[in-house]
């Protein structure tokens, strides 16, 4: 039988019709991996999402709109004009605690690395070319068109699945982040320093976040083989 693998989706307001969305390549990108893909939609009991969530196999924490700085300690002005919104984040932290607590295998992308590092204890930089010095750059426009290598820990996950000391990602974010929780490791670094993977330090929690985007990555192995881990794992 096919894993189910649950997924976070983007909440907007509109109009009388507010509304869940999600990208098709994120499940086109479950579907290819071997997984069954199912939204988890904004569900308002507690009690509820947890019962949800304990029948599916695995959870993706999906990219989006910024994370908004009052879960770090922070304003969002100037650096972070339109963060997501608030529903979103209270769904996707109860998604978190649920997936934390019950060792629940889960990739974790960009916005959802993010959400990871803040929700454990971490903060993030709010503008990246405004924050850090000398960076590369990291987000061109709205999409992926930029690129640039991670280097990885050698005693990593990603290392194990990707063979590679060194990986070519895409890019599109301009947040990062910075302070870290005890309960992270840090296993992948671009070369001004940012950090681009996470893995929890305690190895039996089976959660890999990472910066960029797998489902729109045009190199298989840190793309679809990001996909094909979750759902091994997710099978077992």
């Amino acid at each position: 039988m096919k894993p189910l693998i649950g997924l976070s989706p983007a909440y907007y307001d509109h109009k009388e019709m507010d509304r869940s969305i999600l990208g098709k390549s994120y499940t086109d990108s479950v579907q290819k991996a071997g997984g069954l893909p199912v939204i988890i939609p904004p569900i308002i009991q507690r009690e509820d999402l947890a019962l949800l969530i304990r029948k599916l196999d695995g959870i993706i924490l999906t990219g989006g709109d910024d994370l908004h700085p009052k879960y770090y300690g922070e304003s969002p002005d100037p650096l972070t004009p339109l963060p997501f919104h608030l529903r979103r984040g209270e769904h996707d932290r109860e998604i978190f605690q649920n997936v934390w607590e019950n060792k629940i295998p889960t990739l974790a992308i960009c916005l959802g690395m993010q959400e990871v590092n803040v929700f454990l204890g971490g903060s993030l930089y709010q503008d990246i070319p405004a924050q850090v010095n000398k960076p590369l750059v990291h987000k061109i426009g709205d999409w992926f068109e930029a690129r640039h290598e991670v280097s990885l820990e050698s005693e990593s996950l990603l290392h194990q699945l990707t063979g590679q000391g060194v990986v070519d990602t895409n890019s599109a974010h301009h947040q990062a982040i910075k302070e870290v929780p005890d309960t992270l490791r840090i296993t992948g670094r671009s070369a001004d320093g940012l950090i681009e993977v996470l893995e929890p330090q305690d190895k039996s929690i089976p959660l890999l976040a990472v910066q960029w985007h797998p489902e729109s990555e045009i190199s298989d192995i840190i793309g679809i083989d990001l996909f094909k881990w979750l759902v091994s794992i997710a099978s077992k």
